[in-house]
């Protein structure tokens, strides 16, 4: 359906008629307030009604307000019921959400199925939360193969987080032109990990970087809120002489399991 061929007025009468598609429209204008004062309890009123004839996106919808307590009564038990409902019916979205509750839970075979059913629509983070799962203790020995394809695929289409993991592989690995290129995309980005290691691989010579621009860096980084980057700045300042004379340390990037794609 065509928002722009209809009036306000419009989807009252289709919603009205039974429409399942208008009323989804006049929910989501409730609840935004395009064309009508926002109203959040009316916009949950109507995507319960949809959700329990099983529409998909009125349940992930419902579901996220209910979690949020927004336009009604916070309820993560019903949440979490239309979250299911939703992924069961392959929303990504849902799909990501309810992974990440399943992860929270410790429920991490479950959580990767429902990951995967995401991912395997291009969702980012959930790409991401693959990653995670595989290269860490959650399923067993980590796999980190599987990691590095996840990874990748996240970065590839640009999510930061990523690129930092994949600089870090990278460097364990000693590859250090791969480690500067993706360590250097998310940088730019401003993921605050990576404006260190960055910064640190300058400043210990292992790439090729002038002292200004490491300390430039790791500035970024530590303006970002990473405290190992302001304790090296500190740390130059107070000795007010060169790097090489005293070690540098790494960071891995944190992390962090996404719930939702409003994060």
């Amino acid at each position: 359906m065509e928002q722009q061929q209809f009036s306000f007025e419009d989807y009252v009468r289709m919603a009205e008629q039974g429409h399942p598609d208008a009323k989804y429209i006049l929910a989501t204008k409730y609840r935004n307030g395009e064309g009508v004062e926002m109203d959040k309890v009316k916009a949950a009123q109507l995507y319960r009604e949809l959700a329990d004839q099983g529409d998909s996106d009125a349940q992930y919808d419902l579901a996220f307000m209910l979690d949020n307590g927004e336009g009604i009564e916070q309820d993560r038990v019903e949440s979490e019921k239309y979250f299911k409902l939703s992924a069961d019916q392959g929303d990504s979205d849902a799909c990501l959400c309810y992974g990440g509750i399943l992860f929270e839970r410790g429920e991490y075979a479950e959580a990767e199925k429902y990951f995967m059913t995401s991912a395997m629509k291009g969702d980012v983070k959930a790409e991401y939360n693959l990653g995670l799962i595989y290269i860490g203790n959650y399923l067993g020995e980590p796999d980190r193969a599987k990691a590095f394809e996840w990874f990748e695929s996240a970065a590839d289409k640009g999510f930061m987080y990523a690129e930092s993991m994949l600089g870090s592989m990278y460097l364990e690995d000693n590859d250090l032109a791969n480690a500067e290129k993706y360590f250097r995309y998310a940088a730019e980005q401003g993921e605050p990990t990576a404006q260190y290691n960055l910064g640190a691989l300058g400043l210990s010579g292992q790439i090729k970087m002038e002292y200004k621009e490491s300390v430039e860096w790791l500035t970024k980084s530590a303006q970002n809120g990473m405290q190992p980057a302001y304790e090296l700045l500190m740390k130059l300042n107070q000795m007010n002489r060169w790097y090489q004379n005293f070690s540098i340390n790494f960071l891995t990037p944190s992390a962090i399991i996404y719930l939702d794609n409003n994060e």
